[in-house]
């Protein structure tokens, strides 16, 4: 199944696009668990 896409994304950027919408929850999860898995750890470690 191809994306459909313009002329103005191109290609590369298009699919890019793409993936992101796909994987952009994916990522804000996992970088907002692991700061809160940070400061958790530097907390515990402090005393």
């Amino acid at each position: 199944m191809r994306p459909k896409l313009t002329q103005a994304e191109g290609f590369i950027l298009g699919v890019g696009a793409k993936m992101f919408t796909i994987a952009g929850p994916v990522i804000v999860y996992g970088i907002s668990a692991s700061v809160v898995y940070g400061l958790i750890y530097w907390t515990t470690t402090l005393f």
